[in-house]
């Protein structure tokens, strides 16, 4: 019987913080080829001897590539390309690799054309019969994931609160994805879905979230993430959710938000490299322990007619692994080409019961617990 060769993946943006942790865990967790690429020489160079899965693996290969100025006919062949680039400016051109090669594509960045996509680039890409899946990751990424979960958990859910906060030893290091969170805050509502409508909260409303992980109570802050717009579409009896990210520390949360706030209404291109250089020297020199990454879904519903509720949290204490192994847990997913073609967000096309048990196997912390009124 002839054996099926291994999938390639095309892993853009290797040389990076998150993309050095996708090619780790895309080589111990699956069987693909991966085609480690970047635009450094020295760097892409280095990745064997900084990363054991890459030096181990007969399944890689360098690739020294500019996302910027591809020349998509002269690239290499792929069956999946993964951008870990933290911009979406440079697209096009991948894209239409994506498309003359009929391959599938997973980003894990917070905006680009694909959420809004002309009508024709998605007719290009359903005609190609290419899986597009886009905002991978923790958040965005996940958070629709645990609630769909959560509502498997019960008979009927009517409330479900996704939380994060985020707190690495050392802080967050100065990357393109950091520019991206500061340029997100142009479009930045302070909205939740409550009592059956999206309606925006005043400050005094944001809620006291309790983190798991030591982590106790901590305010929270509204964030709008597409994948939860959504949601009420798919659980009617869902009346109220929403995305609520804790601060980092009192600098963070008290001089640079607001700064980033006002900076999106005046000159949000300008300003958004300094800024972001000034988030990450704030979480460096003002973060206090205990220190790690938790994303948690709170749900209320019903089981049995008794009131339930539902909780699961995770935990890393890299917050970069705990963007790359749910992608890695996505792509998973992606290689046993259940997924029709189109342009699908991680959170509403993954399978989460089998999404959440690769994560869990990858060594991200999980803890469950349902509770029912007696």
């Amino acid at each position: 019987m002839h054996e099926e060769s291994p999938k390639r993946i095309l892993l853009v943006g290797a040389t990076g913080y998150a993309g050095r942790k996708l090619a780790n865990y895309l080589l111990t967790s699956t069987d693909a080829t991966v085609i480690l690429s970047g635009r450094d020489r020295t760097k892409l160079g280095d990745l064997p001897s900084r990363l054991r899965a890459i030096a181990r693996s007969r399944r890689t290969e360098l690739l020294e590539l500019d996302a910027a100025n591809i020349d998509v006919a002269a690239l290499t062949d792929f069956e999946v390309l993964v951008n870990a680039t933290g911009t979406g400016r440079h697209n096009a051109l991948m894209i239409q690799a994506c498309l003359e090669r009929r391959a599938d594509w997973i980003d894990m960045q917070m905006t680009n054309e694909l959420l809004n996509p002309p009508t024709e680039l998605r007719a290009k890409i359903e005609r190609a019969g290419c899986r597009f899946v886009i905002q991978a990751g923790f958040h965005p990424g996940i958070l629709a994931a645990l609630v769909r979960h959560a509502a498997q958990q019960m008979d009927t859910i009517h409330s479900a609160i996704v939380g994060s906060v985020i707190r690495d030893e050392g802080g967050v290091p100065f990357t393109s994805g950091v520019t991206e969170l500061v340029e997100s805050f142009r479009d930045y509502k302070s909205e939740m879905y409550k009592d059956g409508r999206w309606q925006k909260l005043d400050y005094a409303a944001y809620p006291m979230v309790e983190f798991e992980y030591g982590f106790g109570k901590l305010r929270a802050y509204p964030v709008e993430m597409p994948e939860l717009r959504r949601l009420p579409e798919l659980l009617p009896d869902l009346k109220n959710t929403g995305f609520f990210v804790a601060g980092f520390n009192w600098v963070a949360d008290y001089l640079v938000t607001p700064l980033m706030m006002l900076s999106s209404n005046i000159a949000p291109r300008q300003t958004a490299s300094w800024l972001g250089h000034l988030l990450s020297w704030s979480t460096r020199t003002f973060a206090r322990p205990p220190y790690g990454t938790v994303v948690q879904v709170d749900a209320d519903g019903q089981c049995d007619d008794r009131p339930a509720h539902f909780r699961l949290s995770m935990f890393h204490e890299d917050a970069y692994v705990l963007t790359a192994v749910p992608t890695v847990a996505m792509i998973k997913q992606m290689l046993q080409d259940e997924l029709q073609p189109g342009i699908h967000l991680m959170g509403l096309c993954c399978d989460p019961v089998q999404l959440l048990s690769d994560i869990e196997r990858m060594g991200i912390s999980i803890t469950r617990q349902l509770e029912t009124v007696h």
